[in-house]
């Protein structure tokens, strides 16, 4: 019972769902303080729930279709080996049925509790990821590129579940997302580069190799730079998020500059995306309070 309720949990991916459901919430509470409204009002605590139980819902049904979709890549790959659908623990009757489940809760959820807005940008993510990523990821070496559309509108989802709206804000969400997202999976890619070949994904740095794919992080890694203070020039935050934002991307380049030789391609890139880590987390905090902070 136990091994088949861990297998049922990989499949939503909860590395995914997590994260993804992280920076939904960072957008809500941007949006507090873009409506003005009050964190005593049960009102707004009822939207929050329903937002981000649909939010996470919504991601981990589309988790799982893609688990479904994936089976005879994943059979391929040694980390995707103890996946439930691939060694046989959970049937695809079985796996189909709790996607239903997931998804039909979740879409639920957001459009009766929140606005056809949010709704749709949840049709719009899970479409997203299970068909044109799913798709891309087989064909293209910009599938991370095209892929990375899907995981940015979470906290624009979460924004928007308040706001009713798409403004300045909602699209600087989506470009720190998104900008985050290129060097957090083209380092992973970088280290799990003989899985994919052996799946035939053609990644990045399947395609053109290690050193070219450090180029694309360190590109990424800027071009995400450039649009996290955009919340403070906007006027959304203050300035205690832009230094401390600041702060964040300039710790990732120079972490990326001073260990580029000194170590080799594949730990550089474990110590990148353990970066990135640590960048969603500090951002989701920062973007959740910023608006509040001076």
């Amino acid at each position: 019972m136990e091994r088949h309720t861990r297998s049922y949990l990989r499949l939503i991916k909860p590395g995914i769902t997590i994260s993804n459901t992280m920076s939904g919430i960072a957008g809500f509470f941007l949006a507090v303080t873009v409506v003005g409204a009050s964190l005593l009002s049960p009102a707004i605590w009822g939207v929050f729930g329903a937002a981000m139980g649909g939010i996470a819902l919504v991601i981990a049904s589309a988790c799982v279709v893609n688990n479904i979709l994936d089976r005879e890549m994943d059979a391929k790959m040694k980390r995707t080996l103890k996946r439930g659908i691939v060694d046989g623990s959970i049937t695809i009757p079985k796996a189909v049925v709790f996607a239903v489940i997931l998804g039909g809760i979740g879409f639920a959820l957001l459009f009766f509790w929140t606005n056809l807005l949010t709704f749709w940008l949840g049709v719009l993510a899970y479409v997203w990821y299970v068909v044109i990523y799913g798709y891309t990821k087989r064909t293209t070496v910009l599938s991370t590129v095209i892929g990375g559309v899907a995981g940015s509108l979470p906290p624009v989802a979460g924004y928007t579940a308040l706001t009713g709206a798409l403004d300045p804000a909602a699209i600087v969400l989506f470009a720190i997302l998104y900008f985050w997202q290129l060097p957090h999976f083209y380092a992973i890619s970088m280290w799990r580069k003989d899985d994919y070949a052996k799946a035939g994904v053609p990644v990045w740095a399947v395609r053109y190799g290690l050193k070219s794919t450090k180029r694309q992080i360190f590109i990424s890694v800027v071009l995400y730079a450039l649009s996290a203070p955009l919340l403070t020039i906007f006027g959304y935050t203050g300035i205690i998020y832009l230094v401390i934002s600041t702060g964040l991307s300039v710790y990732w380049l120079y972490k990326g500059v001073t260990l580029y030789k000194k170590v080799d391609d594949i730990k550089w890139s474990k110590v990148m995306f353990g970066i990135s880590l640590l960048v969603l987390m500090a951002m989701c905090a920062l973007i959740a309070v910023g608006g509040f902070l001076p």
